[in-house]
């Protein structure tokens, strides 16, 4: 049996979704999208704004007889929320308001030196800077979501394990991001959180199986089928760089990740500082330069047995040190050995995909606080192009 509450709940649910478009509509297109009636619509609207969760924009003249129609649209100053891509290197930083318009960035070298609790009031600290420096009158911070470079447990209570920042590890570092921060705040993988920014406001589509690679200071991965990227109990699934290659006792993450490759290379007694030297100089550093071919065909060939992706998505900054011609080697390659056919190219969004991934996320912790169903979050029409171009426009601050 049903209560009462519920389908009221639902009703507001639908019309707030609807007006998280972004757009300007007559009370009448919101009957009409949502399918309610026009007594439900209107005092849903009324009290959407006596909350300050949306307003009146403008009264356009009727066609004909009748009064005229009041246009209305919600108030995205209403609420901030922000998002952060924590890397092994660097920290990326964003402020947007309620619709995803992301308004003010930073970028601050990570403090490696700092423990787990400090780090975590470090991020904090530069998140509410930046909410403070957001131009204008707006809203409290209503959530945040922080992306990691570690494998975190699937209730993201914990980091189970990081490579690159192993003061991540356990939950202390979490614990005290969420008191620090002090507003909900989720925190989840990194490459999990850049194929969410891929599918929200990237190039794939929406119900595509796809797999993102992280090739970075470290190696990641994640995968999404029907639109949905998947988790495991303990944050492993698609944790392919612990793989030894055959024979070998090396493992995946030693021959395509930065950090991985400069010190596999100096173990061998080669001069490097970074992993671009051996990408890009094979009259060199021939046989690594080779080996990295092939553990690149063998991950790519993994991923593409387990999942069947239509696309393979490359990120990161190892990444960007390989030439487009050896992507289409691996592509050809992959599909000689595994006998899949999958597209092997770059990220649409750049580095700032694991950023617009988080924004998609706090976007939709923000929305279920609101009272939006679940059902209806994944509804909202994203208008891809605005949110892309808010984020090259945003404010740079130095803080």
């Amino acid at each position: 049996m049903h209560s009462a509450a519920e389908p009221r709940a639902t009703n507001r649910s639908a019309v707030l979704s609807t007006l998280l478009s972004g757009r300007t509509l007559e009370r009448g297109q919101i009957v009409e999208g949502t399918g309610l009636s026009r007594a439900t619509v209107f005092r849903i609207v009324d009290d959407l704004r006596s909350r300050g969760h949306a307003r009146d924009v403008a009264t356009q003249p009727a066609g004909g007889r009748g009064r005229p129609s009041t246009l209305v649209r919600f108030d995205g100053s209403a609420h901030l929320v922000g998002c952060v891509d924590l890397g092994g290197t660097n920290c990326r930083f964003a402020v947007a308001d309620a619709l995803g318009n992301l308004l003010v960035r930073a970028r601050h070298p990570t403090p490696l030196a700092l423990d787990g609790e400090r780090l975590a009031g470090w991020i904090a600290e530069r998140v509410h800077e930046l909410a403070d420096a957001v131009p204008g009158e707006h809203g409290p911070l209503g959530a945040v979501t922080v992306g990691v470079p570690g494998v975190v447990s699937g209730d993201r209570s914990r980091v189970v394990g990081s490579h690159n920042l192993p003061q991540l590890r356990g939950t202390a570092f979490v614990d005290a991001l969420r008191e620090r921060v002090a507003v909900p705040a989720t925190l989840d993988n990194d490459s999990k959180l850049a194929l969410v920014g891929e599918l929200q406001y990237g190039a794939l589509a929406e119900k595509e199986t796809a797999v993102l690679l992280t090739l970075g200071t470290g190696l990641g991965s994640a995968a999404a089928m029907n639109g949905q990227v998947l988790s495991g109990r303990d944050g492993l699934l698609g944790e392919f760089g612990r793989l030894l290659i055959p024979g070998t006792g090396t493992r995946l993450r030693d021959l395509v990740s930065g950090a991985g490759l400069v010190a596999h290379a100096r173990a061998a007694g080669h001069d490097v500082t970074h992993a671009r030297q051996v990408l890009e100089q094979p009259e060199r550093f021939g046989d690594l330069r080779q080996r990295v071919g092939e553990a690149l065909v063998h991950l790519v060939s993994i991923v593409a047995l387990a999942y069947e992706p239509r696309t393979v998505i490359v990120t990161g900054g190892f990444a960007e040190g390989l030439a487009d011609a050896a992507l289409a080697e691996v592509q050809s390659a992959v599909l000689d050995v595994a006998g899949v056919r999958t597209r092997v190219r770059r990220t649409a969004l750049g580095g700032q995909a694991g950023l617009l991934g988080a924004l998609a996320v706090a976007l939709g912790d923000l929305y279920a606080s609101l009272g939006v169903l679940e059902e209806h979050i994944s509804e909202i029409e994203v208008d891809r192009a605005r949110v892309v171009k808010s984020l090259e426009e945003a404010a740079v601050h130095h803080g």
